[in-house]
């Protein structure tokens, strides 16, 4: 069974491939981030998930 973890200060596509480097086996992980050969695919890839903005949510305490 796979670990979870925790993902509460991931906030950008970056954040992710940082972790995917860490835990990741390196084959994999350079597989996956290197893309095809002429790295089209990884381009368009990147492109896309750089138009994801990722919205931070904060918890709010109500005042008594």
């Amino acid at each position: 069974m796979l670990a979870k973890h925790d993902l509460s200060r991931v906030t950008s596509i970056e954040d992710l491939r940082s972790l995917a480097e860490r835990r990741v086996p390196r084959a994999f992980f350079q597989y996956a981030d290197q893309g095809s050969y002429a790295q089209s695919t990884l381009r368009a890839n990147r492109r896309d998930l750089e138009a994801i903005e990722f919205r931070q949510r904060v918890k709010r305490v109500p005042m008594p």
